[in-house]
Protein backbone atom coordinates (compact mmCIF):
# COMPACT_ATOMS: atom_id res chain seq x y z
CA UNK A 1 0.00 0.00 0.00
CA UNK A 2 1.09 3.45 -1.22
CA UNK A 3 0.57 5.97 2.11
CA UNK A 4 0.50 8.85 3.37
CA UNK A 5 -0.33 11.22 6.29
CA UNK A 6 -0.15 14.68 7.74
CA UNK A 7 -1.81 16.64 11.10
CA UNK A 8 -4.03 18.55 10.86
CA UNK A 9 -5.28 21.31 13.60
CA UNK A 10 -9.18 20.66 12.97
CA UNK A 11 -11.62 18.40 14.86
CA UNK A 12 -12.05 15.22 12.58
CA UNK A 13 -15.80 16.18 12.14
CA UNK A 14 -14.11 19.27 9.92
CA UNK A 15 -12.03 16.88 7.60
CA UNK A 16 -14.91 14.66 7.72
CA UNK A 17 -17.06 17.54 6.17
CA UNK A 18 -14.79 18.05 3.25
CA UNK A 19 -15.14 14.91 1.93
CA UNK A 20 -18.72 14.83 2.52
CA UNK A 21 -18.87 17.85 -0.05
CA UNK A 22 -18.15 15.36 -2.89
CA UNK A 23 -18.14 17.99 -5.66
CA UNK A 24 -15.45 20.25 -4.05
CA UNK A 25 -13.19 17.44 -3.69
CA UNK A 26 -11.22 19.21 -6.34
CA UNK A 27 -10.28 21.97 -4.65
CA UNK A 28 -8.12 20.33 -2.08
CA UNK A 29 -7.19 17.33 -4.13
CA UNK A 30 -4.99 18.65 -7.56
CA UNK A 31 -5.28 15.72 -8.82
CA UNK A 32 -8.86 14.88 -9.58
CA UNK A 33 -10.86 17.68 -11.96
CA UNK A 34 -14.05 16.71 -11.14
CA UNK A 35 -15.81 13.75 -9.31
CA UNK A 36 -19.88 12.86 -9.12
CA UNK A 37 -21.83 10.52 -6.45
CA UNK A 38 -24.96 11.83 -6.90
CA UNK A 39 -25.82 10.06 -3.37
CA UNK A 40 -23.19 11.07 -2.02
CA UNK A 41 -20.67 9.30 0.69
CA UNK A 42 -22.30 6.26 1.68
CA UNK A 43 -21.59 2.77 1.22
CA UNK A 44 -22.27 0.91 -2.02
CA UNK A 45 -22.55 4.45 -3.52
CA UNK A 46 -21.23 4.64 -7.34
CA UNK A 47 -20.25 7.54 -9.19
CA UNK A 48 -17.23 8.74 -11.22
CA UNK A 49 -14.32 10.64 -10.61
CA UNK A 50 -11.66 11.96 -13.60
CA UNK A 51 -8.25 12.48 -12.87
CA UNK A 52 -6.61 15.25 -14.09
CA UNK A 53 -4.31 13.00 -16.28
CA UNK A 54 -6.08 9.60 -17.08
CA UNK A 55 -9.36 8.67 -18.55
CA UNK A 56 -13.14 9.04 -15.88
CA UNK A 57 -12.91 6.22 -13.90
CA UNK A 58 -16.04 4.62 -12.74
CA UNK A 59 -16.08 4.67 -8.55
CA UNK A 60 -17.74 2.52 -5.63
CA UNK A 61 -17.78 4.12 -1.93
CA UNK A 62 -16.87 0.58 -0.16
CA UNK A 63 -17.16 2.06 3.25
CA UNK A 64 -17.96 4.73 5.50
CA UNK A 65 -17.28 5.63 9.27
CA UNK A 66 -18.32 8.91 9.77
CA UNK A 67 -16.28 10.38 11.10
CA UNK A 68 -13.16 8.36 10.67
CA UNK A 69 -12.81 6.85 7.80
CA UNK A 70 -14.10 5.66 4.22
CA UNK A 71 -13.16 3.98 0.93
CA UNK A 72 -13.34 4.01 -3.25
CA UNK A 73 -12.49 1.45 -4.91
CA UNK A 74 -11.94 1.26 -8.67
CA UNK A 75 -11.80 -1.50 -11.45
CA UNK A 76 -8.68 -1.74 -13.89
CA UNK A 77 -7.96 -4.41 -16.27
CA UNK A 78 -7.48 -7.50 -13.65
CA UNK A 79 -7.42 -5.52 -10.99
CA UNK A 80 -9.02 -2.74 -8.24
CA UNK A 81 -7.64 0.38 -7.00
CA UNK A 82 -8.82 1.44 -3.77
CA UNK A 83 -8.34 4.57 -1.85
CA UNK A 84 -8.36 4.47 2.52
CA UNK A 85 -9.14 7.56 3.91
CA UNK A 86 -8.61 7.26 7.68
CA UNK A 87 -9.11 10.14 10.43
CA UNK A 88 -7.70 9.82 14.17
CA UNK A 89 -8.01 12.44 16.52
CA UNK A 90 -5.07 13.29 18.36
CA UNK A 91 -3.91 15.52 21.39
CA UNK A 92 -2.46 17.74 18.67
CA UNK A 93 -5.38 17.57 16.06
CA UNK A 94 -6.48 15.06 13.66
CA UNK A 95 -3.77 12.63 11.81
CA UNK A 96 -5.24 12.40 8.23
CA UNK A 97 -3.65 8.99 6.29
CA UNK A 98 -4.29 8.26 2.87
CA UNK A 99 -3.77 5.54 1.25
CA UNK A 100 -3.43 3.46 -2.46
CA UNK A 101 -3.86 -0.25 -2.83
CA UNK A 102 -3.82 -2.43 -5.72
CA UNK A 103 -5.33 -6.06 -5.59
CA UNK A 104 -5.75 -8.79 -8.29
CA UNK A 105 -3.71 -10.29 -11.00
CA UNK A 106 -2.48 -7.19 -12.33
CA UNK A 107 -1.42 -5.61 -9.42
CA UNK A 108 1.85 -5.52 -9.76
CA UNK A 109 1.74 -4.23 -13.28
CA UNK A 110 -0.76 -1.20 -12.22
CA UNK A 111 1.64 -0.47 -9.18
CA UNK A 112 4.65 0.02 -11.42
CA UNK A 113 2.86 2.24 -13.47
CA UNK A 114 0.65 4.68 -11.49
CA UNK A 115 2.34 3.97 -8.05
CA UNK A 116 4.65 6.26 -8.17
CA UNK A 117 2.61 9.21 -9.80
CA UNK A 118 0.59 8.15 -6.82
CA UNK A 119 3.57 8.34 -4.36
CA UNK A 120 4.48 11.88 -5.47
CA UNK A 121 0.58 13.21 -5.64
CA UNK A 122 -0.67 11.97 -1.68
CA UNK A 123 1.37 14.75 -0.10
CA UNK A 124 0.24 17.11 -2.12
CA UNK A 125 -3.64 16.18 -1.94
CA UNK A 126 -2.81 16.41 2.27
CA UNK A 127 -1.51 19.68 2.20
CA UNK A 128 -4.53 21.26 0.36
CA UNK A 129 -6.89 18.75 2.87
CA UNK A 130 -4.92 20.39 5.80
CA UNK A 131 -5.18 23.69 4.17
CA UNK A 132 -8.59 24.11 3.47
CA UNK A 133 -9.61 22.23 7.05
CA UNK A 134 -7.15 24.71 9.03
CA UNK A 135 -9.12 27.81 7.45
CA UNK A 136 -12.76 26.10 7.81
CA UNK A 137 -11.72 26.35 12.10
CA UNK A 138 -11.38 23.98 14.53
Amino acid sequence: MITHEVLIQAKPETVFALYQDVRNWPQWDEEVLEVSLPEGLTPNTRGWLKPRSGPKAQIKVVSVTQPTQFRVESGLPGCTMGFDHHLEATTLGTRVTHGVYFKGPTSFLFKRLIGPSLRRGLPVTLQGLKNLAEAAGP
